[in-house]
């Protein structure tokens, strides 16, 4: 018989502070019921709950399976006599009939991230552990990744607005957390997608025991990504100094690029930069792939360009020689009704605090557009100041900001510190972030995982 592999108070410890967790003091847990994440959960509330960190735990529920909600809700009553708040998230859009594992791996997110934002988390905890990321590490060689895919799954990445996603657990196996598991009597429920072939993670699973036996543990490819991971970490530390140099980003969620600075560099670092910038103006959990990127590095090459979209960005050449890019306005997202919390965060750039409370006819938050635009100078007439304000953004970034409307009403234009003070909803306590934080400005090298 095996000896149990559990997994120590010191070790968890450990791990949380190598992500830098050691002070927070409130967490998200993303608790699906399956076995890793049940461990996750039974850690944290072995070692956070006594230090007196707030913990709370969300399962999604998808509706792909009959199963999946009685999964949640039994979850649900183990979190609670484990100590921890737990709410169940529905996934309640149609279902897709293609790449569905895809689709509902954004679906999570994105619900995660808007429960996160609205219950006051900025980490959210996953339990990827050493197999998924032996797993990715074959998926990404499979799709012909570069280094920065064969690094594999990193330990955290931004996530939306100033939430970040960290996963502690990388370090730990598959095995250990069951064995955690089964020490503290919690019992998880195995997901059937998990034993499905159709899948590739699932297949690559059926040659583990294999490469074990020849020397390819998930631990001595853990150290094998740990070095890629340690080579990227380099390659980005140098692309933030030159993105830094070559670049400038604006509150207001546009950048100005200094075009010949940045084709100065090593094609590698152009693109790189190019990532970076991209992402910081159309966050996405994913980065641009090298495709995209690439012939964007070749087209700005060309003395003859004039511009490009990509990635919900749009790159326009300036007479100064340098390059815009800001938010390409066909992709920014509908308008939405306020969600009735103080803070909202808005095309995954944009926070915004001191939002009116809703009411019986509640604002919505919406592109400020074309027609807001002339509604402002029109509305904003009296007022010099404002107009200079808007006058002074480049033309393609004045109907990219937020705004606040009430039917086809103008109401507020955070970013011009501009309200309609006759519209009688109280806009003055309005504030709105770009933070550092929204959208990865690292190239990531979470472009193929499935997990």
């Amino acid at each position: 018989m095996n000896t149990p592999d559990i997994i120590t108070d010191k070790a968890f410890d450990e791990a949380l502070d190598r992500c830098g967790l050691s002070a927070c003091s409130a967490l998200a847990l993303a608790v699906s019921g399956g076995g890793d994440s049940m461990a996750l959960a039974v850690l944290c509330a072995r070692v956070l709950l006594p230090r007196g960190v707030r913990l709370k735990a969300y399962t999604v529920d998808h509706g792909l399976r009959s199963a999946a909600r009685a999964e949640a809700e039994a979850a649900g009553k183990t979190l609670a006599a484990l100590g921890i708040a737990h709410e169940i998230l529905v996934w309640t859009e149609g279902k897709p009939q293609t790449h569905v594992q895809e689709r509902a791996r954004a679906a999570r997110y994105a619900l995660l991230a808007d429960a996160c934002q609205r219950d006051g988390f900025d980490v959210l905890l996953t339990a990827h552990q050493a197999e998924d990321q032996m797993e990715t590490l074959w998926m990404r060689l499979a799709h012909g990744s570069g280094l920065d895919g064969l690094a594999a799954i990193a330990p955290q990445r931004p996530l939306s607005g100033t939430l970040k996603l960290v996963r502690p657990l990388l370090g730990f196996s598959r095995a250990a957390l069951r064995d955690s598991c089964r020490a503290a009597q919690v019992e998880w429920a195995e997901d059937p997608t998990n034993e499905n072939m159709k899948y590739l993670r699932v297949r690559l699973r059926g040659f583990e025991e294999i490469l074990s036996a020849e020397g390819l543990t998930p631990a001595r490819l853990s150290q094998v990504t740990q070095k890629l991971a340690d080579a990227r970490s380099a390659l980005e530390y140098i692309a933030a100094e030159k993105a830094a140099a070559c670049a400038g980003v604006y509150p207001e969620g546009y950048v100005r690029l200094d075009a010949a600075a940045l084709l100065a560099l090593p094609d590698d670092l152009v693109r790189r930069v190019l990532s970076r910038l991209l992402l910081r103006v159309a966050p996405s959990d994913y980065p641009p792939g090298f495709d995209l990127v690439e012939n964007l590095r070749r087209d700005l090459a060309r003395a003859a360009f004039v511009g490009a979209t990509g990635f919900g960005c749009d790159l326009s050449a300036q007479e100064d020689g340098g390059v815009l890019i800001v938010r390409e306005a066909a992709a920014l997202p509908p308008p939405a009704p306020l969600s009735g919390a103080p803070r909202q965060v808005w095309d995954r750039r944009f926070v915004l605090s001191g939002l009116p409370p809703r009411s019986g006819e509640s604002p919505v938050l919406a592109a400020l557009g074309v027609a807001g635009v002339a509604a402002l100078r029109k509305q904003a007439a009296g007022d010099k100041n404002i107009l200079a304000a808007l006058e002074r953004l480049p033309g393609k970034v004045r109907a990219t900001l937020p705004a606040l409307w009430l039917d086809e009403k103008l109401l507020c234009v955070p970013h011009l510190s501009w309200h309609d003070a006759a519209a009688g909803v109280d806009c003055t306590g309005l504030r709105v972030t770009f933070p550092a934080e929204a959208g990865s400005l690292s190239t990531g090298g979470d472009c193929f995982e499935g997990a």
